[in-house]
């Protein structure tokens, strides 16, 4: 029989939609308040593999990642998605904008194996979390490599985003190899006697 276990940290990140490079900027700044100062961030480009966003967010949307540094509980991962969204509401107050949400920002977690989006929307690929929020292993990590699912939103299935989310992986497996905070002469191998 099985032993239930705590699970172990994984590596937090948000995706943010902007209408523009400024709003995007914007939601960086709230993002980092919020979470910490971001690790890793992955250059903006542009936005173009649907138009699904662009009655909120306007014809040209441009899209970035944020990676954090410290080791996170995905049990958390409901509550990030609570505060990104109460991020969205107060950005769409302070951001001037002629469309209504000018940011849309989205949580996830990378583990070893998969990387994992938060949502407010069900699906039957996706399980609920808490408080309205579900979850969805977005793409597979196998080989050496992201592999997309029959769900994968378009964007994270081009490959695209995938050079980062290596990245934020690598230094995962850095975090779990030699956690943060560690003294470098105890992450050191043993010296033979000589």
């Amino acid at each position: 029989m099985a032993t239930a276990r705590e699970a172990e940290p994984v590596a937090f990140f948000v995706g943010i939609l902007a209408s523009g490079v400024e709003a995007l900027e914007a939601a960086r700044v709230a993002a980092a308040g919020a979470f910490g100062a971001p690790s890793l961030q992955m250059p903006a480009i542009p936005f173009s593999w649907t138009s699904y966003y662009e009655q909120e967010l306007g014809p040209k949307p441009v899209r970035t990642f944020l990676g954090f540094p410290q080791p996170f509980n995905p049990e958390r991962l409901a509550d990030a998605k609570m505060l990104t969204n109460a991020l969205e509401h107060r950005l769409a107050a302070e951001i001037p904008s002629s469309h209504p949400r000018p940011v849309n920002i989205d949580p996830g977690y990378l583990a070893p194996d998969k990387l994992v989006l938060a949502s407010a929307k069900n699906f039957s690929h996706r399980i609920y979390l808490s408080r309205g929020i579900y979850a969805e292993v977005t793409l597979r990590y196998a080989k050496g490599r992201f592999v997309s699912l029959p769900w994968t939103f378009p964007d994270y299935a081009s490959g695209a985003y995938h050079p980062f989310f290596l990245r934020l992986r690598g230094t995962l497996m850095e975090n779990r190899r030699h956690p943060p905070g560690r003294d470098a002469r105890e992450r050191a191998p043993p010296r033979e006697n000589s």
